[in-house]
């Protein structure tokens, strides 16, 4: 018996979620590290900027290509792997009237959002607190990623109404088992720095749980939308920038939203390259974010939402590498734990 190995078309999806993902972190990297800037409430209106830059540019696209093939009369005719309809009326039919009605999907829509902002709020500022006071570990919640891909299961199976197979069970076993080990080698090794204690890793832990679960009520809401009421992702990816945007205002009202930019901008004697750098970084960071927003809600209408949450820690090896060598993590006591690293 012999198992072949192929690469399915599809699969470009998820890696250029990986890819653009990527990119965007060795971005947010250099601008930490190099740039030297380390306010992270810019980044949530730049963020859904991109959505809504990225939605409009592949929902113009489509129109286009649907104009085109309607004139021609082509077959079967894909958009990233998204089949083409061209009249609803005409060729829909029953089965793709939306389950809901128009209000609830704007509703629906909303919260995703809604969840979406609030889990930045929490694992971008409310952690970066303890990061930047290094009373925690700067790779605890990426190391925690997979509470997103456990908690997806649960939405899939019980409000999707979707199958679980048993590859995915002993994949979710597993993963749920190294969770378990990550957590606690970290009250152990973590409390053994003289900053870190039991309690800010015990609140960090809430939180980042609190996170996850709201970025798999994110994908699950999405998912909805895609497999009962029938919807556009481009549309979706639209209106979650929109909505996200106007909700990043709500920052406004802390005093740290423009205060951090302002205190760089108005250094004394600031380097013009560093500011032209932050500048143009902001920008790359608003079409990096778009691309891999992009890519995230095609992968999980094409495959799943666990699927969409493995690829957000595909490449966590390579980012605690980086963690370690360069902001010093995993030592204890200014000395590197080979264990804590393992």
């Amino acid at each position: 018996m012999f198992i072949k190995l192929a690469l399915r078309r599809n699969l470009i999806y998820p890696m250029q979620h990986i890819i653009w993902s990527f990119i965007r972190e060795i971005l947010l990297m250099i601008i930490n590290d190099f740039i030297k800037f380390n306010s992270p409430y810019i980044f949530m209106p730049l963020m859904f900027l991109g959505e809504i830059f990225a939605g409009v540019i592949m929902y113009c696209y489509k129109r286009n290509k649907m104009k085109t093939k309607k004139e021609e009369k082509k077959g079967e005719e894909y958009i990233m792997s998204i089949k083409l309809i061209v009249s609803e009326k005409e060729e829909e039919g029953d089965y793709f009237i939306p389950f809901d009605n128009k209000i609830k999907i704007v509703f629906l829509i909303f919260l995703i959002s809604l969840f979406d902002s609030v889990q930045f709020l929490i694992s971008s500022i409310g952690l970066h607190y303890y990061n930047k006071q290094r009373m925690l570990s700067i790779s605890f919640c990426p190391r925690l990623y997979g509470i997103s891909t456990i908690s997806a299961v649960f939405f899939y199976v019980y409000a999707l109404k979707l199958p679980v197979y048993k590859h995915h069970k002993i994949s979710l076993s597993i993963i749920g088992f190294c969770l378990i080990i990550a957590i606690i080698l970290e009250f152990i090794f973590g409390t053994m720095n003289a900053i870190a204690k039991a309690e800010y890793i015990g609140i960090s832990l809430g939180l980042i749980i609190i996170s996850q679960i709201y970025v798999s009520c994110t994908d699950s809401l999405e998912k909805y939308l895609f497999e009962y009421d029938y919807m556009d992702p481009f549309v979706v990816l639209i209106y979650e920038g929109i909505f996200g945007y106007l909700l990043s205002f709500i920052l406004l009202v802390s005093k740290n939203y423009l205060k951090e930019i302002r205190i760089y901008v108005n250094k004394d004697n600031p380097d013009p390259k560093k500011l032209v750098g932050f500048i143009f970084s902001l920008f790359f960071y608003m079409i990096l974010s778009g691309g891999k927003n992009l890519y995230r809600i095609v992968t999980n209408k094409i495959y799943s939402p666990m699927t969409k949450t493995l690829s957000d820690y595909a490449l966590n090896p390579l980012y605690l590498i980086y963690y370690h060598l360069v902001r010093g993590d995993f030592k204890i006591n200014g000395k590197l734990h080979p264990w804590y690293f393992l």
